[in-house]
């Protein structure tokens, strides 16, 4: 599946939904309530719409005409597609979507891009984790309507597409590509995390703040 298409960073996530994610990942990074890495996950899920939400909500905010809109929003549908045949092809039998999963899927995809990290399947299970509990624990979450959740779903799972393909086609194009795609996923993870990605760093334990920001705040004045 090739996206033929950039992100677009200008892209505004559900707010109500992507606060729960900031102080997830903040709660995690300092160790508090961030669970047991070690324990098994169980999963956040949401039922899956019969409809796809995210993709014309998503082409209704770009600018540009009728035409460009019916564009964007045929990317977008064609990326939730290719998430949920190939990257989590295992819920289909389920019926429900992986909340949790898509978030990781979608933050390890702009790591990847803005730091070149390797992300491996645990890395992945460990950001599920760190996700899915501050998730269970907001009274925001449990109060949202499921529409809202599941357009949430749609779009980290869409966006973790495009961003990851975007990502593969800058490489084969140079520098100046990967560096607007760099730029984008810096834009799409200050707008999720609400903290400057460069302190950060994806390994096998999830997020935690990266060697670089942990030697400044180490060092003597």
């Amino acid at each position: 599946m090739r996206s033929h298409a950039k992100p677009d960073p200008s892209t505004n996530f559900s707010e109500a939904m992507a606060s729960q994610v900031r102080q997830a990942i903040l709660d995690a990074i300092v160790r508090i309530g961030s669970g047991d890495a070690s324990a098994d996950r169980v999963a956040l899920t949401v039922e899956r719409s019969p409809a796809a939400i995210a993709p014309t909500r998503l082409a209704h905010s770009h600018p540009g005409d009728a035409a460009a809109q019916e564009a964007a929003r045929r990317l977008y549908e064609s990326c939730l597609v290719h998430y949920r045949s190939v990257v989590r092809a295992q819920d289909q039998v389920l019926g429900v979507d992986d909340v949790g999963a898509a978030v990781a899927a979608f933050v390890a995809a702009n790591f990847a891009a803005l730091q070149g990290t390797v992300v491996t399947p645990g890395m992945l299970l460990s950001l599920e984790k760190q996700l899915d509990g501050i998730t269970r624990r907001s009274s925001d979450w449990e109060a949202a309507a499921v529409v809202e959740r599941q357009a949430y779903f749609e779009q980290m799972a869409l966006l973790a597409v495009l961003v990851a393909e975007s990502s593969a086609q800058a490489r084969a194009q140079g520098a100046a590509a990967v560096a607007n795609v760099q730029r984008t996923a810096r834009v799409y993870l200050r707008q999720l995390l609400g903290m400057d990605p460069d302190h950060l760093a994806l390994g096998p334990n999830g997020l935690a703040a990266s060697a670089a920001a942990v030697s400044s705040s180490t060092a003597p004045d």
